[in-house]
């Protein structure tokens, strides 16, 4: 039919190859962005790395408040993401919540 568009689905390789590139992303965003030294006037950086964790906050079922004036209270820095080479590669990409070190499967991806 004319307008149907099926997406192709992608091989478990390319799946995780994307996983290693979209976790490597997340991960400079939120531990290597200039504003982790300080440097607020980064324009979107910063709501980047905000973005993130209010995602990973939620997909860890944890509170969290919007904004940057609350930041001191849900770092971030607090989660790591990262592919897992084993298992089903549509669930490669995972979130880790380094205080406690429970990981969960990233629903963004």
């Amino acid at each position: 039919m004319a307008g149907d568009y099926i997406t192709p689905k992608l091989e478990p390789e390319v799946r995780r190859a994307n996983g290693r590139f979209y976790a490597a992303l997340c991960n400079r965003a939120v531990h290597e962005a200039p504003w982790t030294d300080g440097d607020m006037t980064t324009q979107g950086g910063i709501y980047i790395a905000l973005k993130l964790a209010q995602q990973a906050y939620k997909a860890h079922g944890l509170p969290y408040e919007r904004g940057v004036s609350n930041m001191h209270r849900y770092d971030p820095r607090r989660f790591t993401w990262f592919c897992e080479d084993a298992g089903d590669a549509a669930n490669c990409l995972k979130v880790r919540d380094d205080k406690t070190g429970r990981i969960v499967v990233w629903p963004h991806f």
